[in-house]
């Protein structure tokens, strides 16, 4: 995470990996002065350091007092001052540390960064929408019907009637490199189901690794599924029409709402991204359009205690 803060104002700025600074509606750092051009400056993540560029402005960027080159490159450290149109309005490189994914609300509003790779829109609280790093690497949007929008940086969408950009650097970051190295070898679930069914624990076999992922209230959701894909493979069905359950049918069996059920495949996600287990979008695998949802693990057990 990089930030900008205003010498004057305090004004902190969270840097995207691309910041275009200017006067214009579009930029991502607006800066309504007279003395700032439309598209001022760039600010952008080199893959090792930040750079700063003029863009052509009319009065000058700076950099620690010194006026920049048209279109050169100059590197920006940790407490480095840039200045847009005048020296006198300096804004300090607080943090200079590698950019995050974020999802930009082009109508107004704070930037939102993944948590362990994983994004909820509008809020993590009542996601309607899901971003997420996918196990091939690519950041993808998913929506409430299934349907997996892959994501370029600075690309327009819509999530609950409002407008959103994404931003992402060209480099992946050191936890998705580790989920892409670890991605062949499958993770497998283990339940431990209470007989009143009123607690479900749950475990997670990757390779040498074993984690505990406790008692939690959307285990039931997955308990449901593993027990709807376990019937399948009973009655021999191919593996990738094993396990699918209708939206619908799980509201009612579960007495949720499917705000509910979004929120739960949302946290499972993010739950399982924040231990570092790899593949955690197809944790619950969705078809698109037909409403149906299904356990993405072929490899698991149930214990009844």
């Amino acid at each position: 995470m990089a930030l900008l803060r205003h010498h004057r104002t305090e004004r902190t700025v969270l840097i995207e990996p691309e910041l275009i600074i200017g006067r214009s509606p579009s930029c991502g750092l607006q800066v309504l002065e007279p003395y700032v051009s439309a598209q001022h400056a760039t600010l952008r993540w080199g893959g090792a350091r930040w750079e700063l560029k003029d863009l052509g402005s009319r009065n000058g960027t700076f950099l620690n007092g010194v006026r920049l080159e048209v279109g050169k490159a100059y590197a920006v450290a940790e407490g480095a001052e840039v200045a847009f149109g005048s020296e006198a309005e300096l804004w300090l490189m607080q943090v200079a540390s590698a950019p995050q994914a974020m999802a930009i609300p082009l109508d107004g509003g704070e930037p939102i960064t993944p948590e362990n790779d994983v994004i909820g829109l509008p809020t993590s609280d009542s996601p309607q929408a899901s971003i997420f790093r996918d196990i091939d690497g690519v950041w993808k949007l998913e929506t409430l019907e299934g349907d997996r929008v892959v994501l370029d940086s600075h690309k327009p969408f819509q999530v609950a009637g409002r407008p959103w950009r994404f931003a992402s650097a060209e480099t992946l970051g050191p936890s998705s490199s580790a989920l892409l190295a670890s991605g062949n070898t499958p993770v497998s679930l283990r339940f431990t189901v209470s007989r009143d069914e009123e607690h479900v624990e749950l475990r997670a076999v990757h390779g040498d690794l074993v984690v505990d992922l406790g008692s939690r209230q959307h285990n039931y959701l997955l308990l449901t599924l593993a027990r709807a894909r376990r019937e399948d493979e009973k009655s021999g069905f191919a593996e990738p029409t094993c396990g699918w359950v209708y939206q619908e049918d799980l509201l009612t069996s579960l007495h949720i709402t499917s705000t509910q059920l979004n929120i739960d495949v949302f946290r499972i996600r993010q739950h399982f991204a924040r231990v570092g287990l790899p593949g955690v979008a197809n944790v619950i695998e969705r078809r698109p359009r037909s409403k149906q949802l299904r356990l993405g693990f072929a490899s698991f057990d149930i214990s009844v205690i």
